[in-house]
C-alpha cells in the first residue's frame, strides 16, 4: 500500500510485492551467468583446435560476451530492486519510494532482453556446427530465457489495471466501480444485469473510497486478522472457564425434547432437496469419476427430444424424486432470477419449493446487491437484502404465471408448503416465505447456510415463527453482510497498519507455520497505532433469519480433511441471530459452507433413542 504506479498508471501490485519475483530472477540470472561463463571459457580454450571451431567464431564470442555483460547488469538491477522492495512494513511505502525508478529501468532492460533472445535464437539456427560443450549450455539459456520472458509478459498482464489511469479522478469513483464490475462480469450484458452494475457501484464505491490496497495487502491483512481472532478467542476462554463469548450466548439444543428431535430429522431429511437444486455440477462434484457415465446412461433412454436433461437427471438422483414428483423446474438463472424447482414429497406430505444457491456469475451479482429494501406488505422496519428480495418477487411471479402452486394444491390439497434453499437460495427462500405467508399461513421454511445480511431485527423476530436456519461453525455466508464487510475492512486496515513486519516476512512466516503447526506469536506494533475504527459505518444491521440451529466445533480440528467433518466433533446449539455479526477468518470458512458438508453433518447426528437421523 499504496499500489505501484509506473508507466503513468496504477497496477494491481504493491512496491513490496516484488521481493519474491526479484529473488527468483536473481537466482535464475546467477545460474545463467555461470552457464554462459562456462560456455565462454570452453569456447576460448578450444580456439586453437581447428576441429572444434564454430563456423562463425566471432559471432559466437560476441554473443556470449555481450550476453554475460547484459546478464550482470540485469542481475545488479534486480538485486538492488530486491533490497529496496524488501524495506519497511506494508504501510511504510516511503521506504520503497525508489522502486518505481528501478521498475522503469528494468522495463527498458526487458526490451533489450527480448532483442537478446531474438539474437540468441538466430545464432542457434545459424551456428549449427559448434561443439556441444558450447552449444548445449547456450541453447539451454536461450530456451529458459524465452520461458522467463513469457512468464514476465503473463505477469504484466495479470497485474495490469485496465482502469488504473483514472484512479486519481475521485469524481469518477462511482463510474469507475461501475466499469470495473462491467469488466469483471463482461459475459453478462447490461441488458441482462437489470441495472445491477449501477447498484453495485453505489454500494461498494463509498466503502473503499480513499483506500488504496492491492490483493496481497488484503490477503496478508486477512492472515493477521485470523491470527488476532484466534488469540482473542483463547483469551476469552481463559477469562470464561474455557468458553468463548459466542458459546456463552448460545444454548445447548436439547435433543431429549421430542419436538427438537423431530426438527432435526426434518432438517436432515430435506437437506438433500437443497443439495439436489445444484443439478449436474453438484452430482459431478460428488461423483467425479463416475458422474458423467451415470448421467449419460440415463440420457440415452430419454425421449426423442435430442436434449440431455442433465440437471433434471441429477435432481432425481440426488433427491430420490421421480419424474411425476417434479411439478416444475427452472434451471436457467439470471440476475435476480435464481434457479428453482417445485416438487412433492408423498412420504411427508409436503409441496416443496427449493431455490438454488450461488452457482453462476448472475447469482454472484444477486448476492452482491446487498443494500436494503422494505418487504412488500409489511411495515417499513421490515427490511431485507435487496437482491434476494427482488429474486423472491420474481420467483413468486413465475409461480403465479405458470400456476405452479395452485396446480400442486389441486392435486394434493392436504399437503403443506415447505420453502427451502441453501446459501443464496436460503435467503431468497426466507424472503419468499414472507411474500407467500398471507396466502399460505401454515408454510415452513428451512434455510441452510443463509446469508447473514438478510433481515432487519423486526423481520428476524417475525421470521422465527416459520423459518429455521442451519449454520455450520465458521461458515462465511451466515456472517457476511455489508456491516461485517465494513468491519472486516477496518480490521484488515488496522492489522496492516499496526504491523511493522515486511510483507515478505509475514508470508514466509505463514508458509513456515504450515509445516511447524501454526505456532502463534505476538505481532509487533508500530508506535502510536490506533485501535479505533478507521471508517465508521452507520448502516442498518441485518441478520440471518428464523431460529438458528448451530453446528459448532467442539475443538480445533488438527486432523486430516477426511475426518474434520465427523459429527462427533460438533455439538448442536441454539444460537441467537446476533452472534453472526462478524466474519471469522479461518481455513474452514469456505468448506463449512458447502452443501454436502451440511448434509453429511445433519445425517450423522446421533439422537438418544435412535442411532442416526438417516
Amino acid at each position: 500500500m499504496p499500489a505501484l504506479r509506473v508507466l503513468g498508471r496504477r497496477w494491481f501490485i504493491g512496491s513490496d510485492d516484488l521481493v519474491y519475483p526479484f529473488l527468483v530472477c536473481v537466482l535464475v540470472r546467477l545460474a545463467w551467468v555461470s552457464i554462459l561463463a562456462f560456455s565462454l571459457t570452453t569456447f576460448i580454450r578450444s580456439d586453437g583446435d581447428a576441429s572444434t571451431k564454430c563456423s562463425h567464431p566471432s559471432l559466437v564470442l560476441s554473443y556470449l560476451a555481450n550476453a554475460i555483460a547484459f546478464m550482470v547488469v540485469v542481475l545488479i538491477t534486480e538485486v538492488v530492486g530486491l533490497m529496496i522492495s524488501a524495506r519497511g512494513g506494508i504501510m511504510q511505502a516511503d521506504k520503497r519510494k525508489h522502486v518505481p525508478m528501478i521498475v522503469h529501468f528494468r522495463f527498458a532492460l526487458f526490451i533489450l532482453e527480448i532483442l537478446l533472445c531474438v539474437l540468441g535464437t538466430y545464432w542457434w539456427f545459424v551456428e549449427s556446427s559448434c561443439p556441444s560443450a558450447t552449444a548445449i549450455p547456450v541453447h539451454l539459456v536461450i530456451v529458459s530465457n524465452w520461458i522467463l520472458v513469457t512468464c514476465t509478459v503473463a505477469g504484466i498482464i495479470t497485474v495490469f489495471d485496465p482502469f488504473g489511469g483514472h484512479l486519481a479522478d475521485h469524481s469518477m469513483n462511482d463510474k469507475l466501480w461501475e466499469k470495473r464490475f462491467s469488466c469483471v462480469f463482461c459475459c453478462i450484458g447490461r441488458e441482462q444485469s437489470h441495472g445491477a452494475f449501477e447498484d453495485l457501484a453505489q454500494i461498494f464505491a463509498p466503502q473503499f473510497q480513499g483506500i488504496d490496497l492491492v490483493g496481497t495487502d488484503i490477503a496478508v491483512g486477512l492472515m493477521l486478522v485470523a491470527q488476532q481472532q484466534k488469540i482473542a478467542v483463547e483469551k476469552q476462554k481463559l477469562l470464561r472457564d474455557g468458553c468463548s463469548l459466542a458459546e456463552l450466548q448460545c444454548q445447548r439444543f436439547d435433543t431429549s425434547v421430542r419436538e427438537n428431535r423431530e426438527l432435526l430429522r426434518e432438517l436432515s431429511y430435506y437437506s438433500s432437496y437443497a443439495l439436489a437444486s445444484y443439478g449436474w455440477p453438484m452430482f459431478m462434484y460428488l461423483h467425479p469419476f463416475t458422474g458423467w457415465f451415470n448421467l449419460c446412461q440415463e440420457c440415452s433412454v430419454l425421449d426423442g427430444s435430442g436434449v440431455c436433461q442433465s440437471n433434471h437427471i441429477a435432481l432425481k438422483k440426488l433427491s430420490g424424486l421421480e419424474d411425476n414428483d417434479i411439478i416444475f423446474s427452472n434451471f436457467s438463472s439470471n440476475v435476480y432470477s435464481p434457479s428453482f424447482y417445485v416438487a412433492v414429497d408423498h412420504e411427508r406430505q409436503k409441496i416443496i419449493l427449493t431455490v438454488r444457491g450461488t452457482l453462476s456469475l448472475q447469482d454472484v451479482i444477486t448476492d452482491m446487491v446487498c443494500d436494503t429494501e422494505v418487504i412488500p406488505g409489511y411495515s417499513e422496519d421490515f427490511l431485507a437484502h435487496k437482491g434476494m428480495l427482488i429474486s423472491a418477487r420474481n420467483i413468486r411471479d413465475a409461480c403465479l404465471e405458470n400456476n405452479v402452486l395452485n396446480r400442486a394444491y389441486e392435486r394434493y390439497p392436504d399437503y403443506s408448503l415447505l420453502v427451502l434453499g441453501h446459501s443464496l437460495g436460503a435467503g431468497t427462500a426466507a424472503i419468499l416465505s414472507f411474500l407467500l405467508l398471507p396466502e399460505y399461513p401454515n408454510l415452513q421454511c428451512f434455510a441452510y447456510g443463509p446469508p447473514g445480511g438478510l433481515l432487519s431485527v423486526p423481520a428476524v423476530e417475525k421470521s422465527r415463527e416459520f423459518v429455521v436456519s442451519t449454520v455450520v461453525d465458521v461458515e462465511f455466508s451466515t456472517r457476511l453482510s455489508l456491516n461485517s464487510i465494513q468491519e472486516l475492512r477496518d480490521a484488515v486496515l488496522r492489522a496492516i497498519q499496526c504491523n511493522s513486519k515486511p510483507k515478505w516476512k509475514l508470508t514466509l512466516t505463514q508458509v513456515a507455520g504450515l509445516f511447524r503447526g501454526n505456532e502463534d506469536e505476538e505481532l509487533p506494533l508500530i508506535q502510536g497505532c490506533s485501535n479505533g475504527q478507521i471508517l465508521p459505518s452507520g448502516e442498518t444491521r441485518l441478520f440471518p433469519p428464523g431460529k438458528v440451529v448451530f453446528l459448532k466445533r467442539t475443538e480445533d480440528q488438527t486432523q486430516g480433511c477426511c475426518d474434520q467433518y465427523n459429527q462427533s466433533n460438533f455439538e448442536i446449539l441454539s444460537a441467537p441471530n446476533t452472534i453472526f455479526d462478524h466474519v471469522v477468518v479461518q481455513p474452514q470458512m469456505l468448506t463449512d459452507h458447502l452443501p454436502d458438508t451440511l448434509v453429511k453433518l445433519l445425517r450423522g447426528i446421533r439422537l438418544p433413542e435412535t442411532e442416526t437421523l438417516i
